[in-house]
């Protein structure tokens, strides 16, 4: 994760956790994190890298949450039934 995506504590920390709680709570604090950074960039071009970084964030966490937290897989299948 370089350097342009601003508040990705949560993010990184959540990747090291082993703690159930605390990486609960780290995964949302990390969303968070990278909801409210992509409002502060909506409208600029540039941008690009750090938008990346939070989509390949937003996965991760969907990982973490799905083989760490015991979270049921989210596919297309789910989502539409």
């Amino acid at each position: 994760m370089a350097k342009s995506f601003p508040r990705k504590e949560p993010y990184l920390s959540a990747l090291k956790e082993t703690d159930q709680k605390r990486l609960t709570d780290l995964t949302y604090a990390a969303d968070e994190a990278v909801f409210f950074r992509f409002g502060e960039i909506e409208g600029f071009a540039n941008h690009h890298e750090e938008r990346n970084e939070m989509k390949a964030a937003c996965n991760d966490l969907l990982t973490i949450r799905t083989n760490k937290l015991g979270w049921p897989l989210l596919t297309s299948e789910t989502l539409s039934s």
